[in-house]
């Protein structure tokens, strides 16, 4: 599903900046902050701050909103890194249904999940696809004073109208892992226009220090969660490859919609506007009547890996369970469709023949999958 990717090139790079980085700084140096001027504007933001997860950044921005004893919307459908950073921050995960025809967040029930206690909402990417409904998200937050933050962890590159993920809410934050589009090993950004937010991560990634102190001072409860130089020139390489292995991504999912679109048995997630997902992974939706299991059985006995994206589904995670007392049947149209979907293969090195093949592969395991 995943097959990140350093070329003969890449590693010659590699191995001639690694001696200049054991010379001089490991750790927040001129590699990093080359990554962040680079990403910040690719994203097209003020700011771009580099840190050793995207768990850490979405825990550093919520920090910088204040989210103790406020609710926090996000989708049931992500992974558990979103959720928690809200709890270990000292907010409270609201779970909301997630859009059939995005697997992103469902507006209209966001709506009726805000409360009085709500502070703002986590808008997930999901599989790298921004969702249409972004600028209504964003007029609805800017409307009742709530913050957006976009989980883009799936999704650098993915664009609307030419507006970058990351750059649509008033934070973004995005992962680097070895299973996403572009990795630094491991990884994170958070990017802002706002100067307060980007002081305090800056500051928070420190340990709290003020860094316009010229004594060791701590002026806020923060982290150790810097960037090591090693991790900036690993996904510098990477970024600077972005169009390419988006390009690679898209010409996949170009393959899935032509060969796959409109069929009785499945419907395909697919982005209204190509450049609008970075195709980390490409979704369908099976019909009822096709038995899932059957169908990954058969893909993986013909070489075809597929896989189930984040079930079970946070609200029904052991651990929220019992922080929180969520239970099966408390956002039952996401359940059903989380019972119901599959995740094709996606990334850069797969060739337009390998899409045909799976969606060959696919089609014969759906038909010889059906239930009565």
């Amino acid at each position: 599903m995943a097959d990140p990717h350093f070329s003969e090139d890449d590693r010659a790079r590699i191995h001639r900046e690694l001696d200049i980085i054991l010379d001089s700084s490991l750790s927040m140096g001129p590699q990093v902050q080359a990554f962040e001027k680079e990403f910040a504007s690719r994203v097209g933001v003020k700011h771009a701050i580099a840190m050793n997860s995207c768990t850490s950044t979405l825990e550093s921005a919520l920090l910088s909103i204040g989210v103790e004893g406020r609710e926090v919307i996000v989708p049931t459908e992500t992974f558990i890194a979103t959720g928690m950073a809200v709890h270990l921050s000292g907010g409270k995960p609201i779970f909301a249904d997630i859009s059939d025809k995005t697997f992103c967040l469902d507006l209209d029930d966001v709506k009726r999940k805000v409360t009085s206690k709500t502070v703002g909402i986590i808008l997930v990417h999901m599989a790298g696809l921004i969702t249409p409904d972004i600028y209504k998200f964003k007029q609805f937050c800017d409307e009742n004073g709530l913050f957006l933050i976009e989980d883009a962890a799936h999704a650098p590159g993915a664009s609307i109208k030419g507006q970058e993920a990351g750059s649509f809410g008033h934070i973004g934050c995005f992962s680097f892992f070895p299973s996403k589009i572009m990795t630094s090993g491991e990884g994170g950004m958070l990017t802002t226009n706002d100067d307060a937010i980007a002081n305090f991560s800056r500051s928070y990634q420190h340990r709290g220090r003020d860094l316009n102190s010229s004594v060791e001072v701590y002026s806020i409860p923060g982290r150790n969660v810097r960037m090591t130089e090693v991790t900036a020139l690993l996904g510098r390489i990477q970024f600077g490859h972005l169009d390419e292995y988006l390009f690679a991504r898209q010409q996949v999912a170009l393959v899935y919609q032509r060969e796959l679109q409109g069929h009785q048995n499945f419907s395909l997630i697919s982005p209204q506007k190509i450049e609008s997902s970075s195709c980390w992974k490409v979704l369908i939706l099976l019909d009822v009547h096709v038995d899932r299991g059957a169908v990954v059985k058969k893909m993986t006995e013909a070489g075809v890996s597929v896989d189930l994206a984040y079930q079970p589904a946070l609200h029904l995670q052991p651990v929220f369970r019992d922080l929180y007392g969520t239970a099966e049947g408390m956002l039952p149209i996401s359940e059903d469709l989380l019972s119901r979907h599959l995740c094709l293969p996606c990334h850069q090195r797969m060739t337009v023949d390998d899409a045909s093949y799976v969606s060959e592969t696919l089609l014969e395991a759906i038909e010889q999958s059906k239930t009565k």
